[in-house]
């Protein structure tokens, strides 16, 4: 389950890409290292498809280095990140929720 406070869903990344201009480098840092935790999540759910986990890690990881320069890249080019970011969590949540079983076992 999403800890709304460490990780982001897709409707909430494309309302945030709307409202980038209107955020300081700080505010989208922190946007960046929620959507690495989301990324990180869906690793954990995907742990038996291994390429596919490794892919999302790796994403997750490079966007996590380059949190600053995405950070205070110009509004047009954040709000593209996370627009993209938005289809690749929105792709994620319909494979996971095919992996996760409805009842414990």
């Amino acid at each position: 389950m999403r800890d709304a406070n460490h990780t982001l869903t897709a409707a909430e990344l494309i309302k945030i890409s709307t409202e980038s201009p209107a955020m300081d480098a700080r505010q989208r840092r922190l946007i960046i290292t929620r959507l690495v935790h989301a990324l990180l999540e869906h690793v954990e759910l995907l742990d038996d498809a291994s390429s596919q986990s490794s892919g999302v890690a790796h994403l997750g990881k490079t966007l996590l280095i380059m949190a600053d320069s995405v950070a205070t890249a110009d509004d047009i080019t954040f709000s593209t990140v996370l627009l993209e970011a938005a289809l690749l969590v929105r792709k994620l949540d319909a494979v996971t929720a095919r992996r996760v079983p409805f009842l414990p076992n």
